[in-house]
């Protein structure tokens, strides 16, 4: 056990998983590749849970931010922010969403958190619906949502979430069908819950499972659900923490696949 191993345990939670029988330390990156304490060079698949994008230590990214920091740290959204605005519209012209507001936030949990504010508080509604299997964030709220109970650690939730059949193409009682026909049953599955349940606030889903094994249902799923949803007044929140900024490679964004009906 190496010194630094001993020193995680002492002070971290017990939950904080580490991979590997013997966790290794990584100590700097380079484009694609990364290297651990003892010299051994690695190539990155796993890309940070698949949130850095631009490649390690990139110069362009890293001359960015040292002249950012070099000019302010942080202030606060009550002042002017001229590279928050022109990045605010350089995203709502890519979102696809008419008239498009854009709020930052720091992390994938944070800006799921925020959508579920928003649909809770607009519709005066408590419950969501979110997709079997999914995740969608570390924090109360997000963990109460996510459909995959290695990643829910607690049934303790302000909200109140049923799980709706189509995330996962090759498991469950669809499995089989074809793609068509498996749209169809997971429509019927979404209007059959709506026919009993209170008003939904919104659905959530991610447009390609990540964390749920790289699964998604057929193009077009969301938008046959779009259009149920419309029918009931219920919102639709695209989970794009993963699938986003053209990481999918066919579209910029993820709902694009399921874009039949408008965006989310």
């Amino acid at each position: 056990m190496s010194g630094l191993y001993e020193r995680h345990l002492a002070v971290s939670p017990e939950w904080l998983a580490l991979y590997y029988r013997h966790p290794i330390e990584l100590t700097h990156g380079e484009g694609r590749h990364v290297w651990d304490a003892d010299g051994n060079r690695y190539l990155d698949f796993f890309g940070g849970i698949l949130t850095t994008m631009t490649a390690h230590a990139l110069p362009e990214v890293t001359k960015a931010v040292a002249d950012q920091a070099g000019r302010i740290i942080h202030s606060s959204t009550l002042y002017l922010n001229r590279p928050m605005v022109e990045m605010a519209e350089r995203i709502a012209a890519l979102s696809g969403i008419p008239d498009a507001r854009v709020f930052f936030t720091t992390s994938g949990t944070e800006a799921n958190d925020t959508a579920l504010l928003l649909a809770t508080a607009y519709r005066r509604s408590n419950q969501i619906l979110a997709m079997r299997n999914s995740y969608h964030g570390r924090s109360f709220s997000t963990v109460s949502i996510t459909g995959n109970q290695a990643w829910s650690p607690t049934s303790l939730s302000p909200l109140q979430t049923l799980y709706v059949h189509g995330g996962v193409r090759t498991r469950g009682p669809y499995a089989e069908l074809s793609d068509e026909a498996f749209v169809r049953a997971c429509v019927a599955d979404l209007e059959d819950l709506l026919g009993h349940t209170r008003n939904p606030a919104a659905l959530i889903a991610e447009p390609i499972q990540g964390v749920g094994g790289f699964t998604s249902p057929p193009d077009g799923l969301f938008a046959a659900f779009r259009e149920v949803l419309d029918r009931h007044g219920v919102l639709w929140i695209s989970d794009e923490v993963q699938t986003g900024w053209g990481r999918t490679g066919e579209h910029f964004w993820g709902w694009q696949a399921h874009a039949e009906n408008g965006p989310p």
